[in-house]
C-alpha cells in the first residue's frame, strides 16, 4: 500500500512526487513512456541543449526559478520586442522600423493593456481584434503572440482566458527566459531518488472509498491511499484511463469543453549563421511564421507550429522542404545549401501526449477549476489544471503538481 501513486512523470507528476517523497511519504510514479519529463524532452545534439518540447521559462518570478537558482543554471532573457525581426513587404524589419511604416503595429505595444482592461462578455480573440481594427500584419503578429503561442487560433481563443493570463503575467513579469543547459538538469533533480516505473501505462483507477486501486496495461494492480492523475488533457478526452466510479459531470464537462490542439517543433541545424546575430525571434509568414534562435553562437533555427499550422506541417509530404521554402524566401538559397540536419517533432503523434498543451475556447473560461478539483481519493494535476493564468506552461505544471501533493498531505494529516 503506497501513500500515493502518481500517474505520469511529466513535470506535474515529478513535482507532486518530489514534494510527497521529501515529506516522507511512500510514493510510486507510473509513466507510460520509456523516459521521464513528459512534454519536456531534452535532446542534446553535439553539445547543444536542444528541446523537442517545452523550452522557455515564461515569467520572471515563477516556480521554475526555484530549481534554476538552486542548481546555478545560467539563463538568457528574451524581452517581447527586443531582438525580434519581422518579415513584411519583402524585407525583415525591427519592430521600431515596422511600427514607423505601419501605425497599427505601433499599437501592438499596448495590446496586452487593452485586453486587460476589457470588461465585456467572453468573445473570441478574433472578434476582439476585428472590433479594435487589427488587420494585416498587425493582426498576424497579434495572432502568433497571443493565440498561436497558446496552441489555439484567434477564432477559438477565449478573450477572458487571454485576459486572465495577461493579468497574471503582470505579477510574475512578462519576459521569456532560456536555460543555457536546457531543462535536463531540472528534470534529473526532480526525479532524484523517486520510485519511477517506466513503460507502465495505467488503464484504470478505482476509488473504493477506503483506498485506490490502479490497473496497468499488463494487468498489474497496485494500491494506494491516494492517486494523483497528471496525464495530458488529450488522454483524458480519449478515455485512456477508466475511472470507477465515473468522474463527476462537472469534471467531464470541463474535459469536453477545454481543448488541446496539435503542436510541432522543427529544429534546423546549419553550417553557419546567415541571419542577424542579434535576432532572437524571427516572425515570418504562413505556413511557418514562428522561429527563434538558440544563442548568438549556435547555428540553429527552431520553428514552432500549433493548431492548423501544425496540422498542415503534419500532413505535408516533406515538412523540411516546406520550412526551407519559407526560409529561402527570406534569406535566399543559403538556407537550403547551408542545412546540415533537420529534426521534426509532431506532438499529436506522440502516443502519450497527443497534442501541444491545453487552451480555453470561448465559453469554457473558469472550467479549469472543475478539472483541477479532487474526486474522492483521486487528485488531478498537469498544466491543463493550472489556475490563475498559468496553464500551458512548465511552471503551471509544477505548481499544479505541488497543489495536488498538498491536497494528499492534508488528507493524511
Amino acid at each position: 500500500m503506497y501513500d500515493a501513486i502518481v500517474i505520469g512523470a511529466g513535470y506535474a507528476g515529478l513535482a507532486a512526487a518530489r514534494q510527497l517523497h521529501d515529506a516522507g511519504k511512500r510514493v510510486l510514479v507510473c509513466e507510460a513512456r520509456d523516459r521521464i519529463g513528459g512534454r519536456v524532452w531534452s535532446a542534446p545534439v553535439d553539445g547543444y541543449p536542444l528541446e523537442l518540447g517545452a523550452e522557455w521559462i515564461h515569467g520572471d518570478d515563477v516556480a521554475t526559478w526555484q530549481w534554476v537558482r538552486r542548481l546555478g543554471l545560467a539563463t538568457t532573457t528574451a524581452q517581447l520586442w527586443q531582438g525580434r525581426r519581422i518579415w513584411h513587404a519583402g524585407a525583415l524589419h525591427t519592430p521600431s522600423e515596422l511600427a514607423a511604416r505601419v501605425p497599427m503595429v505601433a499599437q501592438l505595444v499596448h495590446i496586452e493593456d487593452e485586453i486587460a482592461d476589457y470588461s465585456g462578455p467572453d468573445i473570441s480573440f478574433a472578434t476582439w481584434l476585428a472590433m479594435r481594427g487589427y488587420t494585416g500584419i498587425a493582426r498576424h503578429l497579434a495572432d502568433i503572440r497571443l493565440a498561436h503561442s497558446a496552441a489555439t487560433t484567434p477564432e477559438r481563443a477565449s478573450l477572458h482566458a487571454i485576459r486572465d493570463e495577461i493579468v497574471a503575467t503582470r505579477d510574475i513579469g512578462g519576459d521569456d527566459h532560456h536555460i543555457a543547459t536546457g531543462y535536463a538538469p531540472i528534470t534529473a533533480d526532480l526525479a532524484m531518488a523517486l520510485d519511477i516505473r517506466l513503460r507502465c501505462a495505467v488503464v484504470a483507477v478505482t476509488d473504493t472509498g477506503a483506498h485506490c486501486t490502479i490497473t496497468t496495461a499488463d494487468g498489474t494492480q497496485l494500491q494506494a491511499a491516494r492517486v494523483i492523475v497528471t496525464v495530458p488533457l488529450a488522454l483524458l478526452k480519449a478515455d485512456t484511463i477508466t475511472f470507477s466510479p465515473p468522474l463527476p459531470a462537472a469534471k467531464m464537462a470541463a474535459i469536453d469543453a477545454l481543448e488541446m490542439h496539435d503542436g510541432a517543433k522543427v529544429i534546423l541545424r546549419f553550417t553557419h549563421q546567415f541571419w542577424d546575430a542579434q535576432a532572437s525571434f524571427i516572425s515570418l509568414f504562413d505556413p511557418a511564421p514562428v522561429w527563434w534562435t538558440m544563442s548568438a553562437e549556435a547555428p540553429f533555427l527552431l520553428g514552432f507550429f500549433t493548431g492548423p499550422r501544425a496540422e498542415y506541417l503534419r500532413q505535408h509530404p516533406d515538412p523540411q522542404e516546406m520550412c526551407l521554402d519559407v526560409l529561402c524566401q527570406v534569406f535566399g538559397e543559403v538556407a537550403r545549401t547551408a542545412l546540415c540536419s533537420c529534426q521534426v517533432m509532431i506532438w499529436s503523434q506522440e502516443t502519450w501526449s497527443r497534442g501541444a498543451y491545453s487552451s480555453t475556447p470561448v465559453g469554457a473560461f473558469g472550467l479549469r477549476e472543475a478539472l483541477a478539483a479532487a474526486t474522492g481519493r483521486i487528485h488531478f494535476a498537469g498544466e491543463a489544471t493550472a489556475l490563475h493564468g498559468q496553464a500551458a506552461s512548465v511552471h503551471g505544471a509544477i505548481v499544479s503538481g505541488q497543489r495536488a501533493a498538498t491536497e494528499v498531505e492534508a488528507a493524511h494529516a
